[in-house]
């Protein structure tokens, strides 16, 4: 099982355990308003879903999603994680409960998940992306060392219409970032 400790927190794979947590965490609408693929309102159905697609993809080698928790108490705050999009491109993600925002969690987390998809996954080229109006979500990629590369349009289930997303890299190229936004699609389509 793969575990990565880092100053504050531990990740490790999903478990179906965490279903009640999750959606614990995801009653704030703050939360999944800003995310891609998660629903308003979320409900206990989302997470169960969400972890059996979890399950399946660490197993396919396609998207390995953490959990977040925190060392001191072992409790789940959230998740990060990476998505292959292309070749050997893969897409940074993550999402916290809010009362644990601006504490440095994200910027620790997603650290940690890059360093474990280096060392372990031999992966050197990520892209990943915020909605515009969540400016925070774009200071932590660039704490992380990813670079802006403009902006691309994609579907937010939560908000049930079209964005702005801000798209960055690292060692990656510009287009896929803005290419890869169109992943995020309105169900059905």
């Amino acid at each position: 099982m793969a575990e990565i400790i880092s100053e504050r927190l531990v990740l490790r794979p999903p478990a179906a355990g965490d279903a009640a947590r999750i959606t614990q965490l995801m009653q704030d609408r703050d939360v999944p308003w800003n995310l891609g693929r998660a629903p308003w309102p979320y409900t206990r159905k989302d997470a169960e879903e969400w972890l059996a697609l979890s399950a399946t993809q660490w197993a396919a080698g396609t998207e390995f999603p953490f959990i977040i928790r925190l060392r001191a108490g072992e409790e789940i705050i959230g998740s990060c994680g990476i998505t292959h999009v292309t070749q050997d491109v893969w897409e940074m993600g993550y999402w916290l409960g809010k009362r644990h925002w601006g504490k440095g969690y994200v910027t620790e987390a997603a650290r940690s998940v890059l360093d474990w998809a280096r060392r372990e996954k031999g992966c050197s080229r990520f892209i990943s992306g915020h909605i515009e109006d969540n400016p925070a979500s774009g200071r932590v990629l660039q704490k992380l060392g990813f670079e802006p590369v403009g902006k691309a349009t994609h579907y937010v289930r939560a908000r049930d219409c079209e964005v702005t997303a801000d798209r960055y890299v690292m060692n990656a190229p510009a287009e896929i970032a803005l290419g890869a936004a169109s992943h995020y699609k309105r169900p059905g389509t």
